[in-house]
């Protein structure tokens, strides 16, 4: 089993502002699939593009085929930002040709994962046209092992779509210290749900991101058990910020019972194969559960998975807790299934 990475990172002046932090992100990225690649003995081989390099916005390759153990973190304050441009179907084509020109590119025990880190649009490919990469990417993702994830700015999202992009390999960001932070737990969180998926044998997804924003309610209608009458979910407020979680049931005239509270995924969170997900659609009120809900969310079925708050779109996302002392978070909700 082996899995071929390929980086696209921005390199364009308009990143300047958070050039810092997007080395951070760079470093978090590849720690994330370092650990995935060890914890499930996948081995893994990484190439990463810089796009728009100069005043030419060219793109440049920084890393060819590197085992991912071998890669080196960008030092802090090193990520230069000065490109003229952001080649971005450009540097997306670079790495297809590199990743399609490796010796097993055609083994069925392959997988090619492309991550496209952008604070902007495409505006000077000179190799690669919307339409043709649109069309290649289309063919690669019908091998079912090739899987493209985009990260992009705010409202970017219905632009990729066009290209056939799935909207659950779209993550958009803004474009701040704190956004890209943001963003770059989100993909820490991805790369590891994908290694987890990849040890079951999946060789591709079109839910690289935890994100609901595309899931419509007659998907959730369809499979997932509506359980609105058997839950009741309360706000924490602000005096019961930091209370217990037994406490906090207890006080609303319940017996506590360990795994009948459902707190609401507010921030990352390791979720254990075991643990029961409940979804609330935010203005009919109405709560689902049941095991699909991992595959709505794009979570591995075995093994621990580390989920951020990710784009939920019309829908809060409730977390079975099997705490007793877990302290609860003003603004956030309780979810309480007694007959779970």
């Amino acid at each position: 089993m082996k899995n071929y990475i390929g980086i696209s990172l921005d390199h364009s002046a308009s990143m300047r502002d958070i050039a810092r932090a997007a080395g951070r992100d760079y470093n978090s990225t590849i720690a994330a699939i370092q650990e995935g690649s060890d914890e499930h003995n996948i081995d893994t081989i990484v190439s990463v593009v810089k796009s728009g390099v100069g005043q030419r916005a060219t793109v440049e390759r920084s890393v060819i085929n590197s085992s991912v153990n071998k890669l080196q973190p960008i030092p802090d304050g090193k990520y230069v930002a000065d490109g003229a441009g952001t080649p971005l179907f450009d540097s997306v084509g670079d790495l297809i040709e590199q990743l399609e020109a490796v010796p097993d590119a055609n083994s069925s025990d392959v997988s090619f994962v492309i991550q496209v880190i952008t604070d902007g649009g495409e505006n000077s490919s000179r190799k690669w046209t919307g339409q043709m990469i649109a069309k290649k990417m289309a063919e690669l993702r019908m091998t079912d092992r090739w899987t493209f994830s985009f990260r992009v700015p705010r409202g970017y999202s219905s632009y990729l779509t066009r290209f056939g992009i799935p909207a659950g390999n779209i993550l958009e960001w803004d474009q701040t210290d704190s956004g890209l932070a943001q963003a770059s737990t989100a993909t820490a969180s991805a790369f590891r749900s994908f290694y987890a998926n990849r040890a079951s044998g999946v060789k591709s997804t079109d839910k690289f991101f935890t994100d609901m924003s595309a899931v419509s309610l007659k998907e959730v209608k369809a499979n997932l058990v509506d359980i609105s009458e058997q839950v009741d979910v309360y706000i924490v407020d602000k005096r019961n910020n930091g209370v217990q979680i037994r406490d906090f049931v207890e006080a609303q005239g319940v017996e506590f019972k360990k795994g009948c509270a459902f707190y609401e995924l507010n921030k990352t969170e390791t979720v254990q194969d075991y643990k029961q997900i409940a979804i609330r659609h935010k203005t009919k009120g109405a709560v689902y559960s049941g095991y699909p809900a991992r595959d709505l969310l794009g979570l591995p079925h075995t093994g621990d998975a580390k989920v951020a708050p990710g784009a939920h779109g019309d829908y809060e996302v409730f977390i079975q807790s099997t705490s007793v002392n877990r302290k609860l978070v003003e603004g956030t909700n309780l979810m309480i299934w007694v007959g779970v």
